[in-house]
């Protein structure tokens, strides 16, 4: 009887791990395909007025796309950060739990932008659950953008799911500019990553 239960856990344990296989495959597959796009050279010219990003970064890929951003821009930087950091591997059960529950994470008021003093606001979050990441809940619901041209963008293993979506819903009064999003990819791809920067800064021009 023994010998059947570790078969099966075996056998399991086999599947799984076969589909985690398939699934990176795919994913670097679809990845490569996307930076093929970028490999050559796309200059950036663009006219965003007086800039402003906003970012909530917890492993660092939001941040390197928001710095990048910034220096491309000439502009402010503000990371959203909670008052409570989250800890692995507890942050998947602790933020589905606030999002289930629509109870966000508290957020450190310090040096909050005044986003009235911007032509164009980027606001960016990883991907968690299929949707934003908790914190950036926290600061789109006592945030008001006054028409304000607002750019979201994400970054995420390969499924942005409804981040978009709901970043349209809860961002008050934002003029809403094209997204972009941002798969989490090698330092091989950085090259290709900056000109997918830039042409998506060269389509938000004013």
């Amino acid at each position: 009887m023994l010998k059947i239960v570790l078969y099966f856990i075996l056998l399991a344990a086999l599947i799984i791990g076969g589909c985690s296989l398939y699934h990176l495959h795919r994913v670097n597959s679809k990845n490569k395909a996307e930076m093929v796009r970028y490999n050559q050279e796309i200059p950036l010219n663009t006219d965003l007025g007086k800039v402003l990003v906003v970012y909530y970064s917890w492993t660092g890929h939001t941040k390197d796309i928001a710095k990048q951003i910034a220096d491309k821009t000439h502009a402010d930087l503000y990371e959203i950060q909670t008052k409570e950091t989250y800890s692995s591997p507890s942050v998947y059960v602790k933020s589905k739990k606030e999002l289930s529950a629509k109870k966000y994470p508290a957020i450190n008021q310090d040096n909050l932008p005044d986003v009235t003093s911007y032509d164009t606001i980027f606001v960016g979050a990883p991907v968690w659950w299929y949707t934003m990441a908790p914190a950036l809940y926290s600061y789109l619901e006592q945030t008001d953008f006054k028409n304000i041209r607002v750019a979201p963008f994400s970054t995420q293993g390969s499924n942005v799911g409804t981040f978009f979506e709901d970043f349209s819903n809860l961002a008050k009064n934002a003029q809403i500019l094209p997204s972009e999003n941002f798969n989490n990819v090698d330092e091989t791809y950085k090259d290709q990553v900056s000109n997918k920067i830039n042409a998506w800064l060269n389509k938000l021009s004013k």
